[in-house]
């Protein structure tokens, strides 16, 4: 027996299935081994796992809240909740290794290659075209995106849980009862959970109950009405079947839209007019059909255009319709067509780019991953029915089959390279397309990271000559050039940022951190403001408002700034030692030094706290002696007001609250229409956490004619009464403002 025999008997006795996977998994490693070595990559890889706080903290019950959270409010992020959670998983078992992240990636996918031959084959019986299906899903570069992109892995994801699902209902279909109905609603949710594309899912099974798996049958004649009567009884049924899946993808619909509403990243749909969202979403079916033909020029980004020509619209929808109709022509005989063409068709609807979320591009890949397994199958199938007729067939098939996977590999492999990193992939996407705008925009942020600022230049004013009101290149020109130190170029570029996004957080806090440098506090205090009211969370805008109070002279709102931004980081010691000279500053001593002794608590080799603790006590010691004088001298002269004044501001410094009460009603027997006094009488009650007296008294304050609303509104002691519906009230009744 020759080696050849021999080694042909021994590949007989080998399971069909083995063999298979054992190829599928040799092409995915060939391709993609190399990602073992890849970085992140700047397009929403920080947002998913490099920079996001909430995944980095691993599986934690704080985490898995989040992650299942709808008011990701100011988060630019999705709701997948079941994608952050395995990003979280990834982060504990490999921290930031972002080759691991990678390999994950490529895990997911070879999962899924497998899935997809075992459904395909166990619901049409035949094995090789499946295999050609699943080895055309495994190599394909138009996949890359979905492998390669730590981010995708959304994508990834919730095909292995649209795969798992397809197989439940397979068995389903074969044994119908309500335990298999049930594992089928579960797949399908978790995956809903991964990402809402499953949305589509109830509509493809709906396809193959008409082929492969036969559950309903055209009639064989038009005039034979028993067999129409069974035809709508039957399509009834299957569509019955799947309404708890269709209510179930709408309230994952509804759920989305409202998680991309907190987020503000519906925002982004209001910039493109819909009549180019309707022609783009026509002419990309082609485009992704001609990227699937040809795969070349692919690249991470195609920026959506600014017009397209109507010819172009007319040319994609008669063809559309036209294959439609072949497709409908040839459904008897050749039932995969129709199936595998609405398979493309309706898969790609959510995210043709209608609705839209974010920088939207014209199309993209990664979300053909699904749709594109249609078009795979009527390449199979058909091309087995196109060499049926041929001498050789078998080898003819064999023969294409592996040089277009051999071709597709190659192609892939090369394709996957361009993902090693930021440089790589976006010098890729400029040679493809020198007007991507985007990305010169994130290769002018790899040469600032490197430091090579007038390479940064370049690329970024690239953008802005393609796209004008980029917001991402004239916010990082703003950035570059303060770092140059070329400030009044730095500020026209951070203007131009807020001319076409006034709500940019970034851009108003970077002028105002130039303009209190420069000596223009009234413009620092504007942008500072703007941030807070932006983002209330930001600790650091708070903090530099209190900074700029402090130099315009106005202790007592600094106070106010700083308290807020200790609250929101109570660790800083840099905010707790402010927070503290503007309570020494407004006369607050004993309060002051608790705040140097909370920073002594936390960094107790910090110098600067222990040198304004040393500078508190002296004050303080200071103080207790002035008041052993303000009291003898009050004795001799008990009518004194201003030495009763001095004595309870000097008792609020040192935190006797009980001998400031005492002499500030003392003072009000003097002085009783001074609305000033009932006011700090409120102050120390409201500090105590004394609301019903602090609100009496202020109440008090205001029939005595207060009416300085400003202090009312901000100042810190007040903070509990700003929360009683007596507040509320008395601000509507006077028409004020309470923001």
């Amino acid at each position: 027996m020759t080696v050849l025999e021999s080694a042909r008997k021994y590949t007989a006795r080998l399971n069909p299935n083995f063999i298979s996977i054992t190829i599928f998994i040799v092409c995915i490693v060939i391709i993609y081994w190399q990602v073992s070595q890849f970085q992140f990559i700047s397009l929403d890889d920080p947002l998913y796992v490099e920079k996001n706080a909430h995944v980095q903290e691993g599986l934690s019950g704080e985490s898995i809240l989040w992650a299942f959270s709808l008011s990701k409010q100011g988060e630019l992020t999705n709701w997948h909740p079941l994608t952050w959670l395995s990003h979280m998983v990834d982060y504990q078992l490999f921290g930031l290794n972002p080759g691991m992240h990678h390999i994950s990636n490529v895990f997911f996918h070879a999962i899924n290659v497998i899935l997809l031959y075992l459904v395909l084959m166990w619901m049409t019986g035949s094995i090789w075209k499946s295999v050609f299906v699943a080895l055309l899903f495994a190599v394909h570069p138009v996949n890359v995106d979905s492998v390669a992109w730590v981010s995708e892995r959304k994508n990834l994801l919730s095909t292995t849980f649209w795969l798992l699902t397809m197989m439940a209902y397979l068995f389903y279909t074969r044994k119908p009862d309500l335990i298999r109905y049930l594992i089928v609603v579960l797949a399908f949710c978790m995956g809903s959970l991964a990402k809402p594309m499953l949305v589509t899912l109830p509509f493809v099974l709906l396809l193959i109950d008409y082929w492969p798996l036969h559950r309903i049958e055209l009639p064989h004649s038009q005039s034979v009405k028993q067999q129409w009567r069974t035809f709508y009884r039957d399509a009834l049924r299957l569509v019955l079947e799947k309404v708890p899946l269709f209510v179930m993808s709408s309230i994952f619909i509804f759920a989305t839209m409202l998680s991309l509403r907190y987020s503000g990243t519906l925002k982004a749909s209001q910039i493109t007019p819909m009549d180019m969202k309707i022609k783009n979403a026509i002419v990309s079916y082609l485009l992704y059909m001609g990227k699937m033909i040809w795969p070349t020029d692919l690249t991470v980004f195609y920026p959506f255009p600014d017009s397209i020509p109507l010819w172009q619209v007319m040319g994609s929808m008669t063809i559309i319709v036209t294959v439609t109709a072949a497709a409908i022509m040839t459904i008897r005989k050749y039932p995969y067509i129709i199936v595998g063409w609405l398979w493309f068709l309706g898969t790609l609807v959510p995210v043709i780019g209608i609705i839209q979320a974010g920088l939207w591009p014209a199309i993209a890949e990664r979300w053909a991953y699904i749709p594109y397994i249609g078009l795979f199958i009527v390449g199979a199938w058909g091309g087995a029915d196109a060499v049926q007729g041929m001498r050789n067939r078998k080898l003819v098939a064999s023969f294409t089959a592996i040089s277009i996977v051999l071709i597709l590999t190659i192609m892939a492999w090369r394709q996957t390279g361009y993902w090693k990193n930021d440089f790589t992939l976006f010098s890729h996407s400029i040679k493809v397309d020198p007007d991507n705008y985007v990305a010169h925009v994130n290769l002018g942020n790899d040469y600032a990271k490197q430091k090579d600022s007038g390479k940064a230049i370049f690329h970024y004013q690239e953008a802005l000559r393609i796209h004008p009101n980029d917001v991402l290149a004239l916010n990082n020109l703003g950035h570059l050039f303060n770092e140059l130190g070329e400030k009044e170029k730095s500020i026209w570029y951070y203007s131009e940022t807020l001319r076409y996004s006034p709500d940019n957080a970034d851009a108003h806090y970077e002028l105002g951190s130039i303009y209190a440098e420069i000596g223009k506090l009234d413009e620092a205090m504007n942008h500072f403001s703007s941030v807070v009211r932006i983002d209330p969370s930001n600790a650091r805008a708070y903090y530099n408002l209190g900074v700029v109070s402090v130099k315009k002279g106005d202790p007592g709102t600094a106070v106010q700034y700083f308290s807020s931004a200790v609250k929101l980081s109570p660790e800083d010691p840099e905010a707790r030692c402010s927070f503290g000279l503007a309570l020494m500053n407004s006369g607050r001593i004993n309060d002051a030094i608790k705040q140097f002794n909370m920073v002594l608590m936390v960094h107790p080799d910090s110098q600067d706290a222990k040198g304004y603790r040393e500078l508190a006590l002296k004050y303080q010691e200071r103080i207790r002696s002035d008041i052993l004088k303000l009291e003898k001298v009050y004795i001799e002269q008990p009518e004194d007001s201003g030495v009763l004044l001095k004595l309870a501001m000097h008792y609020v410094a040192i935190g006797d609250n009980e001998k400031a009460l005492e002499a500030l009603y003392k003072l009000i027997k003097l002085k009783p229409d001074n609305p000033d006094l009932y006011y700090n009488v409120a102050c120390i009650y409201a500090r105590q956490g004394k609301l019903e007296e602090a609100i009496k008294w202020l109440k008090m304050s205001l029939n005595k004619g207060f009416r300085n609303w400003d202090l009312l509104r901000n100042d810190m002691d007040l903070e509990n009464i700003r929360n009683s519906s007596f507040y509320q009230k008395l601000m509507i009744k006077e028409n004020i403002s309470m923001d």
